[in-house]
């Protein structure tokens, strides 16, 4: 999709090479700007299977400095788990949307910060649920999130749609509603998720997400391609889609997106900086293995969803049920 979006060629941009702690891989990170400078919360796991999150800044938004040691460990109750933070400015306030996943259920955890020196844990969720990020304003009273709970579905490896929820001060949820099924997503028929925080433009909040999907009914896990989508939802009712593209906007094609050595064929948002010209830096995990980036606009995004190329997905495995979403 290169009318749409641009890979850097610096790509990738950070590598297990690049956190001067243990690191065996580093991806998936959260992105803002913070003090003038670029900041990415990074996903880092050690060579014992630690998880932590690293703090990366710079100025450009393609170098960046790793800090010397994680700025975010488990907690106890997570028992060694962290990871896939999403982060969202509202006012002064930066919110880290991550996840733990230990024998207990998958739970959503919301940390604040205002300096990314000090963290202050504001709420945990129930079991199970997981890929939640926030939108960068109150919405009428509410606060208001995307997030992936599991269903009794799981149980089948299938049917992990994204849903909506609002919240009066971030640590009680509830007007749960389902955006989109993963089941209207001809590229996601294991699951889908949000990916980058939530861009308001005068047309509707863009939503960038993925979608994974079993070759051909193969249920081999690691034999899943992530690719990345994008939607436009009502700027006042989030929960109603005005347009959704079929055609994903970026597919796993470049060397260190389909490296074999771990897991290949991943290409996974989940951040996303806008600049003041309109340009976007999204910035994703590739191959569960290293932190890419690549370039759009608002302009060109809105373009995708309003007008989207014509797209046919030669899927021949079927979802395991019909569409769910009201407003795709």
């Amino acid at each position: 999709m290169s009318d749409y979006i641009t890979r850097h060629p610096a790509n990738p941009i950070l590598t297990a090479a690049d956190i001067p702690f243990d690191c065996v891989r580093c991806f998936n990170p959260a992105a803002e700007r913070f003090d003038g400078k670029y900041v990415l919360l990074v996903r880092v796991i050690g060579g014992d299977r630690s998880e932590s999150i690293a703090l990366a800044t710079g100025d450009d938004g393609v170098h960046f400095e790793v800090a010397p040691e994680p700025i975010i460990t488990p907690a106890p109750e997570d028992q060694g788990r962290l990871n896939d933070p999403r982060l969202t400015r509202i006012g002064d306030t930066y919110y880290i949307c991550y996840c733990t996943d230990p024998p207990s259920g998958i739970r959503i955890g919301i940390i604040e910060t205002r300096d990314f020196r000090s963290f202050r844990t504001i709420y945990r969720s129930e079991p199970d649920n997981r890929n939640a990020v926030l939108f960068p304003e109150k919405i009428g009273r509410d606060y208001v999130r995307l997030d992936r709970p599991f269903t009794h579905w799981y149980y089948l490896d299938r049917a992990y749609d994204i849903w909506l929820s609002r919240s009066p001060d971030l640590r009680y949820w509830g007007g749960h509603e389902l955006l989109l099924s993963y089941a209207d997503v001809p590229w996601g028929n294991n699951k889908i998720g949000p990916g980058a925080q939530p861009i308001r433009t005068p047309r509707g909040w863009l939503v960038i997400y993925h979608g994974a999907e079993y070759p051909d009914g193969t249920d081999t896990a690691w034999r899943k391609t992530y690719r990345a989508g994008v939607m436009l939802l009502d700027l006042e009712n989030p929960a109603r889609i005005i347009a959704r593209p079929t055609a994903p906007l970026l597919s796993p094609e470049a060397p260190y997106e389909t490296d074999t050595q771990f897991r290949p064929n991943v290409v996974f948002p989940t951040g996303a900086v806008v600049e003041d010209n309109g340009r976007i830096k999204l910035y994703y995990g590739a191959a569960d293995k290293t932190i890419a980036m690549a370039e759009t606009s608002v302009e060109q995004l809105l373009e995708f969803c309003l007008n989207p190329p014509p797209y046919e997905h030669p899927r021949k495995h079927p979802p395991f049920r019909p569409p769910l979403s009201r407003h795709a």
